[in-house]
């Protein structure tokens, strides 16, 4: 694993280069590598500038908002908002599981999607919320109205812009279903 550490970043937070490589490996979830290492952290210093919650053991070590929102790209958060709301999984009505996306935000087969959505607010960022509230709308149609193992593949998702046939509707409205004319 290749970490980069940016001093400026070390100066405005305080912090040593251990510090910030302990953070760094905690918000992804490298626990064992944190155990070869034996960096030497303060603990308690971290916790008391706001960067941690000290739990029991390494794995319930809680990182928090303060170096997150300083650790991550803006478009890393997007990405993870985006991850949180869309489903992982679906099923349909006799108990089948399809599985939609790969839990690991890093995963291989996250890559292809996280790469289109990141070209497609590229042009500009503010869509992401839009993106959002779109995919909120879906989610809340498929749910009442019983077709949530309907619900596309994050990569297919993503590559069709689907979340375009959701912007602008109210998920509170009632659909009017299909209409159709008589001959």
């Amino acid at each position: 694993m290749v970490v980069e550490i940016s001093t400026e970043s070390l100066k405005e937070f305080g912090i040593s280069a251990n510090d910030y490589l302990y953070l760094h490996l905690l918000c992804n979830k490298g626990h064992d590598i944190l155990v070869d290492l034996d960096l030497d952290v303060d603990l308690e210093d971290l916790q008391t500038k706001g960067f941690l919650k000290v739990g029991e053991t390494v794995e319930d070590h809680v990182v928090r908002e303060k170096f997150l929102t300083e650790h991550f790209t803006p478009f890393d958060q997007m990405w993870s908002e985006l991850l949180s709301h869309f489903p992982l999984k679906v099923a349909d009505a006799r108990g089948s599981v399809r599985v939609l996306r790969s839990k690991d935000s890093n995963a291989a087969t996250n890559a292809g999607a996280k790469k289109k959505y990141k070209q497609y607010l590229k042009s500009d960022p503010n869509k992401h919320k839009e993106v959002i509230k779109a995919l909120e709308n879906e989610l809340k149609i498929r749910r009442d109205g019983g077709t949530m193992h309907f619900m596309q593949m994050l990569n297919t998702w993503i590559n069709q812009h689907t979340w375009e046939k959701y912007i602008g509707l109210e998920a509170d409205e009632p659909s009017k279903g299909r209409i159709t004319r008589q001959l």
